[in-house]
């Protein structure tokens, strides 16, 4: 009986040196984050005060993401043809890490433009080939527990930075070319604890089975059409500020309240990993749909300074329940030898949902009322996870028929 490639990749044991890849990325996230939220809430202000205007800070932000989404298909698929991923991941972290310093010596807001671009050429570089390392590096059976880990190290660099950042900035006297060029730090600590990670080799045999059976898995591609649904719910979270700026909330304390969902994030992304390595990835990736259907919800219907806490805080319960989860499914889904491709697809789809995602929102929003926007945005997650529940189910049945068979279809 022939085995399934989805088998051959489940029963190789991790690799020697896997747990100190996992620490070791864990810490690169932790300081390249730190690094980045150190700055990102300054950058709007500092292009504005170099000629721009609100516009070109949407343009900057929007060919910046866009950058990143795309880079990461484009990436991802020439990490798994030339069967590397180390050396994308230090290219990509170099590229970001260079580029922060200069930003403190910028004297037109063109020359922002060109930084964004090429910090988030950076981390299309390196995402796909990290994540496909990261997955194996890890054992399948702590899959969940490691990808949760690797989640609140980058959580919690999140949420340290924009405190940094503050502190920076408050007792240099508001000067914000002095936090850009205090940032490259971190960045740089980051970037050099990848010399210290291992390269991993894949197996020749399950080299030869995914040469045979073509593209990605149907399992992965619903999985996918399920989240590019829900992306479409899940606009910027630029929206979430606003939201907290109509309860009253003060620009002073809107840091500390986005490091509290970043926190809370940190703390639950490796409980909900490991959950998901005992109860299946499935039903938490399920649960995780709800959960934000229903903080989206409760969003549109309360704008009090106590209700936005509550609800920043559980908007990182949601982010524990997801981010980690969903690309240790990604894993289970994709033989080891496509999977940077697979994240490669799977991010540069979210990035490309996220700008209709949006407009589609600030329509609602400026047409409507906020209650409509945040209503469409839980409905829209109720959607995804009604066909990520069908299609997943369906998916469940063919692995046992190839299972018991040893064929995907009979």
């Amino acid at each position: 009986m022939k085995e399934s490639t989805s088998s051959l990749q489940n029963r190789s044991a991790p690799p020697q040196g896997g747990r100190r890849n996992l620490i070791l990325l864990g810490l690169v996230s932790f300081f390249t984050d730190l690094s980045t939220e150190m700055i990102y809430f300054l950058i709007p202000g500092f292009i504005i005060s170099l000629g721009g205007n609100k516009s070109l800070v949407g343009l900057i932000e929007g060919i910046a993401e866009a950058t990143a989404a795309l880079g990461k298909a484009a990436f991802g698929w020439l990490s798994d043809r030339l069967r590397h991923r180390k050396w994308f991941v230090l290219a990509g972290y170099g590229v970001s890490a260079i580029s922060k310093p200069f930003l403190g010596l910028a004297g037109h807001w063109s020359e922002v433009l060109a930084l964004r671009f090429a910090e988030r050429m950076g981390k299309g570089l390196r995402t796909p080939a990290r994540d496909a390392l990261l997955s194996q590096s890890i054992s399948k059976k702590r899959r969940g527990l490691g990808f949760g880990f690797h989640r609140a190290m980058d959580s919690l660099g999140a949420a340290s930075g924009p405190l940094l950042g503050m502190l920076i900035f408050y007792l240099s006297r508001e000067n914000v070319r002095l936090v850009f060029l205090v940032s490259v730090v971190p960045a740089l600590v980051g970037f050099s604890l990848i010399f210290f990670v291992r390269e991993v080799r894949t197996l020749k045999a399950s080299i030869v089975k995914v040469k045979r059976q073509g593209g990605l898995s149907k399992g992965f591609i619903w999985f996918t059409v399920a989240i590019v649904i829900f992306t479409l719910g899940n606009s910027s979270n630029a929206f979430l500020i606003l939201r907290a700026s109509d309860a009253s909330i003060t620009k002073l304390m809107i840091p500390i309240l986005w490091s509290l969902y970043y926190l809370v994030s940190a703390l639950t992304s490796p409980l909900f990993g490991a959950l998901s390595d005992r109860i299946g990835r499935r039903t938490v990736i399920f649960i995780s749909f709800l959960v934000y259907a229903v903080i989206y919800f409760l969003f549109g219907r309360f704008a009090s300074p106590l209700a936005m806490w509550l609800l920043f805080a559980g908007y990182g319960v949601y982010l524990g329940l997801s981010k980690g989860v969903f690309r240790a499914f990604i894993a289970d889904l994709v033989p080891a030898e496509r999977r940077a491709t697979a994240y490669g697809v799977f991010e540069t789809l979210i990035g490309i949902t996220l700008l209709p995602a949006s407009l589609l929102f600030g329509f609602l929003w400026d047409t409507f009322s906020a209650r409509l926007a945040f209503s469409v945005g839980a409905g829209l997650a109720l959607v995804a996870a009604l066909v990520f529940l069908v299609t997943q189910t369906l998916a469940q049945k063919r692995d046992r028929r190839i299972k018991i068979t040893g064929r995907p279809d009979e």
